[in-house]
């Protein structure tokens, strides 16, 4: 770990932690790093506490723009997760992920907000109060080197990044084509315990979740090794969700570790991403249009653009005159 002297912005010194950093739980560091080459993996840049990554952290994601439900929702859920000793873990993006930050803070617990690159260059304009709360509580970090401008790519990666620092999901709201959907596939293909939050019949704002969440509960019939993604209705079901949560956390700590290959590759992939990975393999050196694919999808229009980027930005696949292809030295494992 290195200290950048001083501190910019009021935000305090920005720290630099390496993949292995023991302050880092061991089944964090093996999803850390976001190539297939472990000597890739970058280093996370981050103001405030590093013992945040030691607490159990629930992930909270969904629209900027958000429904009345659906802010009311993030911030029940944040304030009981805070309650009940989980860090609570967002992008510092406006709606979802700003109250799900601002209600673990109120209600005395912890937060981590993950930015598309490290403060204060990454936090967004009018946020910067909010950042200075994050960091006495918790702490902002990002994995792209300093003084990097964020870019729309790097949303994506900073959505890899923040399903990684989780030991479980929650989507809030989240239409088609949200980012939230991509996390949402990142922590899918890590194997955490995933959960969707119910919405008002109709409501657009949460169609593209309702529509993953389905997906997923077909695909789940026939991918193993998968973990079902759940309805959050009420309290009840939150509360027996995040036992599942926990029960994960402290009987599978070392599961990140053991599912790595000696050579450093990634972990076994399943979901769509999975299904992705078996079709571009069986397709070799041809390769496959994005309409080639579509049926993986099971209708859920905004998953695969979503898990084909983020296949992509893992360094796993590549598209070259229109078609995708599985990228060249890369390692393809998934989860059939």
């Amino acid at each position: 770990m290195n200290d950048q002297s001083g501190g910019v912005g009021g935000f305090g010194a920005l720290m630099r932690l390496d993949p292995d950093d023991p302050r880092i739980p061991e089944h964090r560091q093996s999803r850390l790093g976001l190539q297939p080459d472990e000597d890739r993996r970058r280093p996370l840049w981050l103001n405030g506490d590093p013992e945040a990554l030691r607490l159990p952290a629930i992930g909270i994601v969904g629209t900027r723009q958000p429904s009345p439900h659906g802010l009311a929702a993030a911030r029940s859920i944040a304030t009981i997760c805070a309650a009940r000793g989980w860090l609570v873990v967002s992008g510092m993006a406006l709606g979802i992920d700003a109250a799900a930050h601002e209600a673990a803070l109120d209600a005395g617990g912890a937060t981590i907000g993950v930015l598309p690159s490290p403060a204060p260059g990454g936090v967004r304009q009018g946020a910067r109060r909010l950042a200075a709360r994050v960091v006495e509580r918790g702490a902002l970090l990002s994995d792209r080197s300093p003084g990097t401008p964020a870019a729309a790519w790097s949303f994506v990666t900073r959505n890899t990044l923040l399903a990684a620092l989780c030991d479980g999901l929650i989507v809030v709201e989240a239409p088609e084509g949200s980012g939230a959907l991509i996390t949402a596939e990142a922590a899918d293909g890590f194997g955490l315990p995933l959960a969707f939050v119910s919405a008002p019949f109709g409501s657009v704002t949460a169609a593209g979740g309702a529509a993953w969440f389905a997906r997923a509960s077909e695909l789940s019939l026939h991918l193993i090794e998968r973990r079902a993604p759940h309805l959050l209705t009420d309290r009840a079901t939150l509360q027996a969700w995040l036992s599942v949560c926990a029960a994960s956390v402290y009987a599978d700590g070392d599961v990140g570790k053991l599912s790595l290959q000696p050579s450093g590759g990634v972990p076994p992939i399943g979901g769509l991403r999975g299904a992705i990975l078996q079709r571009l393999e069986s397709a070799g050196a041809a390769g496959l249009a994005e309409g080639d694919l579509l049926d993986l999808s099971r209708g859920a229009e905004a998953a695969l653009p979503a898990a084909l980027t983020l296949l992509a930005a893992q360094g796993l696949i590549e598209q070259r005159g229109g078609r995708w292809r599985g990228s060249e030295g890369a390692v393809l494992r998934s989860r059939a």
